[in-house]
């Protein structure tokens, strides 16, 4: 990893830490805590659009024992095999992402920004778009969060920060600005 690379990923941990610091104050709020549920966020297919959060998430796996790498590598191949035949089907189905293990996250420090974000109810302002879009938040926080009624958290500033990182990772590491649209199970097979 050069020094460019380094710079850049300290400035995308900075960035975590404010995700976490502001998810955590709205979770307060509602009294809301991330348990695990039946709908488990894990089990969710999200697709990841920066290079610079994967090729983050593959330092923190690479950093990995061998064992655990190898083991993760076998649950990412049945994942993408499950999910291409389901796919392929025009179904959708929910499998533990790869990287969970006993329930817990192997590379948590490590994760992406939806995996940060995920859960709370929030709004985000999409380009192009007036107003911003309200969404419910998981089930597992319904009841809470009717009690509570909406509180504020507009996840627009974080991704507007994640864009200012991801076009100077593209530009000064990757070289040329190119899409992403991966699981992490593909990325982990890459």
């Amino acid at each position: 990893m050069n020094n460019t690379q380094k710079e850049i990923f300290k400035q995308l941990e900075n960035l975590y830490l404010e995700m976490d610091r502001a998810w955590e104050q709205v979770a307060i709020l509602y009294g809301f805590q991330c348990n695990g549920c039946d709908e488990n966020c894990c089990e969710t297919e999200f697709f990841h659009h920066t290079f610079v959060e994967k090729d983050y998430l593959l330092k923190g796996f690479n950093e990995l024992l061998p064992p655990q790498i190898i083991a993760a590598k076998k649950r990412a191949k049945k994942v993408s095999t499950k999910r291409a035949i389901a796919s392929k089907k025009g179904e959708s189905i929910r499998i533990m992402c790869p990287l969970n293990q006993d329930e817990k996250c192997i590379i948590y420090k490590f994760r992406p920004m939806i995996c940060r974000l995920h859960g709370l109810p929030h709004e985000l302002l999409k380009p192009n778009y007036s107003n911003p879009v309200l969404s419910s938040g998981c089930k597992a926080g319904y009841e809470l969060f009717d009690q509570a009624g909406y509180l504020k958290f507009d996840r627009t500033p974080f991704y507007l920060k994640m864009a200012e990182i991801e076009k100077e990772y593209l530009n000064r590491v990757v070289g040329k600005f190119v899409r992403n649209k991966e699981t992490i199970a593909q990325m982990l097979l890459d």
